[in-house]
């Protein structure tokens, strides 16, 4: 299983906290994680739109797992569904089960049936299951009755879509704290109300610009570095907004054929 798991690619990422989600719009699935903590309920289920943070508290879910001595894994199926669908045969044996983008297995029942034999074997061990897509469970468009129900009886949340400055600032916040991060207040500023709304974007503008203070001391930061970081933070904050758009139009393409696919025939 270990040569599994490092091929693969399903370790725990270490680059997330509960201490992230902080902010007042994250509490009622906070609330939720201590009960899957202490044992009040075993199954979890998170949506919501793309880059809005699932992936992101999974991680951290699994490491809170991992801090009080459980074994926890957390792996994509966008990831694996190329991969030999036995895979998941294999995960059971952890007390933690984090299964994200449940989304790309529309189009596959042999993924299907292997996740809800999963949720089964994991039932009967008494194991730990987390999930998360893009849609609630009632509107997968799966072809497995089976595991609809399945999912649909794991308590489930709608995270946060972003919009609220106070939840993106908590974020904000606790990842500079663990990383040991510092930038200028305006940069901070800047991003938070500025920079894109959705948390995957706001860590990727992060991530981007973090690199350009890497090597300077707090007193060499000059007007013209600050200058090119909102820059920087605007430039990539367009570039999100676009691909924003590019997907909602992808998607909703393909909701227009798929309605028109379905849609009777008059004679």
């Amino acid at each position: 299983m270990a040569q599994a798991q490092l091929s693969l690619n399903l370790d725990i990422k270490h680059d997330a906290s509960l201490s992230d989600f902080s902010g007042p719009g994250w509490m009622s699935i906070i609330d939720a994680v201590r009960q899957l903590h202490v044992g009040l309920i075993g199954q979890l289920y998170l949506f919501g739109s793309p880059a809005t943070g699932k992936s992101h508290l999974l991680s951290a879910i699994c490491e809170s797992f991992i801090d009080i001595d459980k074994s926890a894994i957390c792996l994509s199926l966008n990831e694996l569904v190329h991969t030999d669908v036995n895979v998941l045969s294999s995960l059971e044996n952890f007390d933690v089960i984090a299964i994200d983008d449940l989304d790309v297995l529309e189009h596959s029942t042999q993924w299907q049936e292997a996740l809800f034999h999963l949720i089964n074997r994991s039932r009967e061990g008494q194991r730990q299951l987390l999930f998360a897509a893009n849609k609630s469970a009632s509107k997968l468009p799966f072809q497995l009755t089976d595991l609809l129900t399945r999912l649909s009886q794991a308590p489930s949340f709608k995270v946060p879509d972003g919009h609220e400055l106070v939840d993106r600032q908590a974020l904000l916040e606790s990842i500079l704290r663990r990383r040991g991060w510092q930038f200028d207040e305006r940069i901070l500023t800047h991003l938070l109300t500025e920079g894109p709304h959705r948390i995957g974007a706001m860590m990727e503008v992060l991530n981007y610009i973090q690199p350009m203070f890497s090597n300077l001391g707090r007193s060499n930061i000059s007007k013209a570095v600050i200058s090119d970081a909102l820059r920087t933070i605007d430039e990539q904050t367009l570039a999100a907004e676009l691909a924003d758009i590019s997907q909602e139009t992808q998607v909703d393409s393909q909701a227009a054929i798929d309605d028109n696919q379905t849609m009777p025939l008059d004679f």
